[in-house]
């Protein structure tokens, strides 16, 4: 059982009934695991798809964790760690008319469910059960909008997480040698993510070698790292619920002068965008100043993802910081600034931190070397 240090629960589920009273609704299923957590402090992974841990009910006068008594104790346990009023209610048995009977019993009539986290099959189970009269409202992004700004407690957890990414990078980076296998290094950043402090990889960690690391998302397999090849590495840690996201590149033991100046032109695209964050400018205009200076060098197109995305409690989150967002900074949001550069048969550079908005500028949470020689 992992216990997370953010407690103010009972101020996240009393937004919650704020919004679902705004909507009109009678309750709010959650059941997105990452918002569940947000809102109840409960820690359980979901399984494999359709084996959920459990989900999250808020009505006017109820927060209620619904569980199979798979989790019946650690809910129980956590939900009691929680400065919320939250119960937990042990569904016993597999019948598909337990949970609409508890919505009948609870009053609710006009149900909200959480669209993007809702199984097909779960919803028309739910609707050909619950009550005639009965009415099921998706609805998308209410407490993915509450996580979007982090408190001070939650900054200070992803400052953890942050740190301990930078200390696994910089005890295997210290120890690399030429001919460790890309999966390898891989295992072993993860195994120094553990012993420092972390839940788990925030993400299957990414190491990119030669040629590879012209591929953004690739695989870390049997690939060996040879002195003189460009090298990606991508890397965050999970701790007490929240994500760090980190990206350096370099290459072992020498660069010739292409990969210097690769490196070096997705160096100044990575500063100047981070030196340009600040609340109250635009994503749009965030991506277009790392996007603008690498199509003045004739990049346009090696550049081939967004310049960020918010961090948080998924490392995948609200704003989106790429060349059509309508987002805009505010302070308190936390996003990576992440151009890069790949070239077919020959690799590539992606230098990445993740930072925090503040009124007039950021805050890094990451402080690992950055260079293009290793």
């Amino acid at each position: 059982m992992i216990q997370d240090t953010t407690t103010d629960y009972a101020r996240r589920v009393q937004k919650v009934r704020e919004v679902v009273a705004e909507r009109d609704l009678d309750g709010l299923l959650i059941l997105g695991p990452a918002n569940r957590r947000y809102v109840s402090g409960y820690t359980a992974a979901d399984g494999a798809i359709g084996e959920s841990a459990g989900m999250v009910l808020v009505t006017s006068d109820r927060a209620a964790l619904i569980v199979n008594p798979l989790y019946t104790d650690l809910a129980t346990a956590e939900a009691a760690h929680s400065d919320a009023d939250i119960e937990v209610v042990e569904l016993r048995g597999r019948s598909k008319k337990l949970l609409p009977e508890k919505l009948i019993q609870w009053g609710v009539r006009r149900l909200g469910f959480e669209r993007d986290f809702t199984l097909y099959s779960f919803y028309e189970d739910l609707k050909k059960n619950i009550e005639d009269g009965g009415e099921l409202a998706p609805v998308k992004g209410i407490v993915e909008e509450m996580r979007i700004r982090k408190s001070e407690t939650e900054l200070e957890t992803m400052r953890r997480a942050g740190k301990i990414a930078d200390d696994a990078y910089g005890r295997v980076t210290a120890a690399l040698r030429p001919g460790m296998t890309e999966r390898q290094v891989a295992r072993a950043l993860e195994e120094a993510m553990e012993e420092l402090g972390a839940e788990g990889a925030s993400f299957p960690t990414i190491v990119a070698a030669g040629a590879n690391a012209a591929r953004p998302h690739h695989e870390p397999g049997n690939t060996p790292i040879n002195t003189g090849d460009p090298v990606v590495i991508d890397m965050g840690a999970r701790y007490e619920g929240y994500c760090s996201d980190m990206t350096r590149s370099f290459c072992l033991g020498r660069a010739d002068e292409r990969y210097r100046e690769i490196y070096g032109l997705v160096l100044r695209a990575h500063d100047a965008s981070k030196e340009f964050v600040r609340a109250g400018v635009s994503c749009k205009d965030t991506d277009a100043v790392a996007r603008d200076l690498l199509k003045e060098a004739g990049y346009e197109q090696e550049f081939s993802h967004s310049l960020g995305h918010g961090v948080g409690m998924d490392v995948h989150e609200a704003p989106s910081l790429h060349k059509e967002s309508e987002d805009t900074l505010e302070a308190g949001m936390v996003v990576s600034i992440e151009p890069g550069l790949y070239l077919s048969g020959w690799g590539g550079v992606r230098i990445e931190d993740t930072v925090v908005v503040t009124a007039d500028g950021f805050e890094s949470l990451n402080h690992a070397a950055k260079g293009p020689v290793l």
